[in-house]
């Protein structure tokens, strides 16, 4: 049996860090930038981003949506698109350890 912290969400839950990372990851990597997330994959992001260390700051007056956006070097990451238009790109490796180095 994996050992580690496990990470409870409202929608889902996985035994630990490693098997909620790869979940993520798996997700994003189904998406290209500028791409708008599912329905179905929302309900569980919008989960996750509630863990970020800075949530309280980056959701604002609220998320609209959520979209992947390109990263440096050719990587992506999630995107909460805000009720005021502007972005927030977070980390999910972040949300998922609730750590912020």
């Amino acid at each position: 049996m994996a050992r580690g912290k496990p990470v409870v969400l409202e929608t889902i839950s996985f035994d630990n860090q490693t098997q909620a990372h790869a979940f993520f990851k798996e997700m994003l990597n189904r998406y290209v930038p500028g791409e708008i997330v599912s329905p179905e994959d929302t309900t569980h992001l919008a989960e996750l981003f509630k863990r970020h260390p800075s949530y309280p700051t980056k959701v604002g007056p609220g998320v609209n949506y959520f979209e992947v956006m390109p990263e440096k070097f050719g990587s992506q990451c999630f995107c909460a698109v805000l009720k005021d238009g502007t972005k927030e790109g977070f980390s999910y490796p972040k949300c998922v350890t609730q750590r912020d180095d």
